[in-house]
């Protein structure tokens, strides 16, 4: 399921970095839990399998007795809902602790309408009432630095040549050169030497960033949107002795490990480190592609205006 979101996320992002913004549509939201924070005792589970979305909700009745709802139909990536959905509701079904017994009718309650305005976030309106609704979070905590921890293997690239690099996070960062950096984290990369080390925190439009230490010459730029357990964005190499980037690589994460089971930092050869960063900005530079995320541009206007404080958190870091 990982490898083909990927792929058509890929594909969204080229093509919108080839040309102008023009399609609306997106991939589908991210699976899960989601509920109303205002409205406690309600849970809608939400699966998307290919472009097919299936939802299912624990509601209560009018007498207050525990009811089952679902709703499915497929995935539109321009309207960000799901077409021609119905409230079905299960009368009866098999009860834990009793002997089974198959489902009841299902009564077609009427349409409703279910849109994502978000990745992470929706609404649901029927018979005139509309619940908002956002994907819950056990574990972590809605902040970046909080939800960023644990180990991330990151990829990108273009043209068919990708590069990687695994990272550890490990939570808030509290040295005062973070006090200035919205949702300031910390963390490592794990190939390379505890030398090289990150700093990012969550920009004012939601996105997350990163600046990491990948090299003697070198620093790495990482901005995208955090969908709980993916990263979907742009990363740059730069010399630290260059001006902040414009150009960069099409970029994908996904979470490996919770921030309970990071693995060692390894050591790496300074040299061959900085050759491996030349070949991004070489590669960067041939594609000369604009940041951009989902065909919308990034503002990198405030991370530059960060860059003093993320280099001398960086620096005390080491």
């Amino acid at each position: 399921m990982f490898a083909k979101r990927f792929v058509a996320l890929l594909l969204l992002l080229v093509c919108a970095s080839a040309s102008a913004p023009a399609l609306a549509a997106t991939a589908p939201p991210v699976d899960g839990i989601y509920w109303d924070p205002s409205e406690n005792g309600r849970g809608y589970a939400v699966e998307t399998q290919n472009d097919l979305m299936f939802v299912a909700i624990y509601n209560y009745d009018t007498d207050g007795s525990p009811s089952f709802y679902v709703i499915q139909g497929a995935w539109n990536g321009t309207t960000h809902q799901i077409d021609g959905a119905h409230l079905l509701q299960v009368a009866s079904g098999p009860w834990i602790g009793s002997p089974f017994s198959p489902i009841g009718s299902v009564v077609d309650k009427g349409p409703v309408t279910f849109q994502f305005t978000g990745f992470t976030s929706a609404s649901f309106t029927y018979n005139g009432h509309t619940s908002h609704l956002e994907r819950f979070l056990y574990g972590y905590g809605g902040n970046a630095d909080s939800l960023m921890s644990g180990v991330w293997y990151a990829a990108y690239g273009g043209l068919g040549i990708y590069f990687g690099d695994v990272v550890n996070v490990y939570g808030r960062c509290t040295l005062s050169d973070c006090a200035s950096i919205p949702e300031a984290f910390y963390g490592v990369r794990v190939d390379g030497g505890n030398g090289r080390v990150l700093v990012g925190g969550r920009q004012s439009d939601g996105r997350v960033f990163f600046l990491l230490d990948s090299s003697t010459s070198y620093y790495d730029l990482y901005v995208f949107e955090l969908r709980v357990n993916d990263w979907v964005g742009w990363s740059a190499a730069f010399l630290k002795t260059d001006n902040f980037p414009t150009n960069g690589l099409t970029m994908f994460g996904r979470r490996l490990l919770g921030p309970s089971d990071a693995p060692a930092s390894a050591p790496g050869a300074p040299q061959e480190l900085d050759n491996v960063e030349a070949r991004k900005v070489a590669m960067s530079a041939q594609l000369a592609r604009r940041p951009n995320i989902d065909g919308k541009a990034v503002r990198v206007d405030d991370i530059e205006a960060m860059l003093p404080a993320l280099k001398q958190a960086l620096s005390k870091l080491h």
